[in-house]
């Protein structure tokens, strides 16, 4: 089996449409379109590129073998989403609750109040389910 198909499950699990693929890839949205409807197949380039900038393993791009995605390390993951959510406007609580966050020193008694405050949410969330 080849990657054509694997292609369309792949920006469908990501929640992303052909264009944004494309963009995301620098490439045009036929070229997405023609993997998708098995037109043509990603060259070992687009390949490349493609398990490069989704963290997606190339045997099962290529061959649907294993896990579609790269299991990344915890530190690695968590970084990732915070250079996400400091990315955002600066005003937005997003991030002026990530950089206040970060201020928090490892033992400081915020986060037992944080954590306190999560537990009540969850609590809440599922006494209404």
């Amino acid at each position: 089996m080849s990657a054509e198909p694997r292609t369309k499950e792949l920006r469908k699990a990501l929640g992303l449409t052909q264009q944004e693929f494309a963009d995301r890839l620098k490439i045009t949205r036929g070229a997405v379109s023609n993997w998708d409807l098995g037109h043509s197949v990603p060259s070992d380039a687009a390949v490349s590129l493609i398990c490069r900038e989704f963290h997606v393993r190339e045997a099962w791009l290529r061959d649907g073998e294993g896990e579609m995605f790269e299991i990344k390390p915890r530190a690695e993951e968590l970084g990732e989403l915070v250079r996400k959510l400091l990315a955002d406007r600066p005003e937005s609580f997003r991030s002026r609750l990530i950089t206040s966050l970060l201020r928090f020193e490892p033992n400081s008694p915020e986060w037992q109040i944080l954590e306190n405050i999560y537990n009540s949410i969850a609590d809440e969330k599922e006494s209404r389910e």
